[in-house]
């Protein structure tokens, strides 16, 4: 069985998941778009990421990733490996990700390879976080509207 503490689980073995309370994504050709919706801060994955991110977000322990992202780029499947702990750890320390008690058990489907591989690139945006956090419900203007923070309303 598993233990509880990621800090001890080897790292090919950890797993993910996404707390949908706290993060958004979606991918759309080739770049996965992701909102912490507690910061405001939005990002990019490019290169392999998006493939990277479909592999841990659902749930799967980094080392059948690899081993998924090494059937469609077996020359680059040292590369991969490598790669894909970077990304989980960086996913991670932003927040995007967390560490799951269990790895998923649902079948891991090997993404389809891209036109070569590219190491995956996580860009950092928060140029739009004061409307990303600007409750449209509740702390707006009522006489101006969205999106016209009401006198005193904070946000952080």
């Amino acid at each position: 069985m598993r233990q509880s503490d990621p800090n001890t689980i080897p790292p090919d073995e950890r797993a993910f998941t996404v707390d949908g309370g706290r993060v958004v994504h979606e991918t759309i050709d080739g770049e996965t778009i992701l909102i912490a919706l507690d910061s405001g801060t939005y990002y990019s994955l490019t290169g392999s990421g998006a493939q990277m991110w479909a592999l841990l977000s659902a749930g799967h322990p980094v080392g059948a990733a690899v081993t998924a992202l090494a059937t469609c780029y077996p020359e680059n499947a040292d590369e991969a490996h490598v790669e894909l702990l970077r990304l989980a750890q960086e996913l991670e320390d932003e927040g995007l990700l967390v560490a799951a008690a269990d790895a998923s058990r649902a079948p891991l489907v090997p993404p389809s390879p891209g036109e070569a591989f590219a190491p995956p690139t996580l860009a950092r945006y928060t140029d739009m976080e004061y409307f990303l956090r600007l409750d449209p419900i509740h702390e707006i203007d009522p006489a101006k509207g969205w999106p016209v923070a009401a006198d005193g309303a904070t946000f952080g």
